[in-house]
């Protein structure tokens, strides 16, 4: 116990992305255990609880009031009250409110629990077949002004990129990050839900494909532009042959167990498929 407070006082609670489903035996233990739960919104917060039996006093904690919710979070704390804290959807504090009351609970020395939960951005990079490698750059939404700037310097880091977008822009923002980011780009729609999709993009002429409603997570297919260099004619031949090869009724498995046999990499294969497609 440090600075007066026990660890499980103080939570922050990871809850699901879409399917209630998902909500974690240890997330239900916090919230059933706090006494009060702070949440970015009061109406998702409520649905949850209804659909875990729960009844608790909420308080909103939203990016317009994050320093007061802070203070009043903490000054239930300093009485003794289990606090849990919770985004809209998934985890607190990344793309969500909830970083400055962390910020604010390792300053006066209080103690927390992280309760880990459901994660857009793993969900997609995995769904997206763009994880390869092992690393990625999460950056979430592009700013409003100046995102080219943005992406100029993005393009230097060569792993995938996850990116958030609403249904509002999310056609103009594809767009933008096929004009600078190779092919395949995987846009990932409504993850856990029951309309969950996910459909890959390899030109701007494709955003047809995107059905403009809901919450998105894109995947950008940022390779080195020097192992692009080397690989563009080899992606070519792929995305030609496996393009043949659909034409003529051949399957996933059998496309890639002859791309195999080829001796094209499974990495390589994988994204000359996705080009053929």
């Amino acid at each position: 116990m440090a600075g007066g407070f026990p660890r499980e006082n103080c939570r922050i609670v990871g809850t699901p992305i879409g399917n209630l489903q998902d909500m974690t035996p240890r997330g239900v233990q916090a919230l059933s255990e706090a006494d009060i739960i702070f949440a970015e919104d009061t109406r998702t917060a409520r649905a949850l609880l209804n659909y875990l039996k729960l009844s608790k006093p909420i308080e909103s904690y939203h990016k317009d009031n994050e320093g007061r919710a802070s203070a009043k979070a903490i000054k239930h704390l300093s009485e003794g009250k289990r606090i849990a804290l919770v985004s809209e959807a998934g985890m607190p504090g990344i793309s969500d409110p909830g970083m400055l009351f962390i910020k604010e609970a390792i300053r006066a020395n209080i103690p927390f629990e992280v309760i880990p939960g459901a994660c857009a951005a793993l969900n997609a990079l995995l769904a997206s077949g763009l994880s390869g490698r092992g690393s990625f750059l999460f950056y979430g939404f592009l700013p409003r002004k100046g995102a080219e700037a943005v992406l100029l310097k993005l393009k230097k880091i060569p792993f995938p990129i996850v990116i958030y977008e609403s249904c509002h822009r999310i056609a103009q923002t594809a767009e933008l990050l096929l004009k600078y980011f190779p092919p395949p780009l995987a846009v990932c729609r409504e993850l856990t839900k029951i309309y969950e999709e996910v459909v890959w993009l390899n030109s701007p002429h494709e955003t047809e494909k995107i059905t403009p409603k809901g919450e998105f997570t894109l995947v950008v297919n940022n390779e080195s532009a020097e192992r692009e260099e080397k690989t563009d004619g080899e992606q070519v031949s792929v995305a030609a042959l496996t393009e043949v090869l659909k034409d003529r009724g051949v399957g996933r498995a059998e496309i890639m167990d002859i791309l195999k046999k080829l001796g094209v990499k499974r990495n390589k294969a994988y994204r000359g498929y996705l080009k053929g497609l």
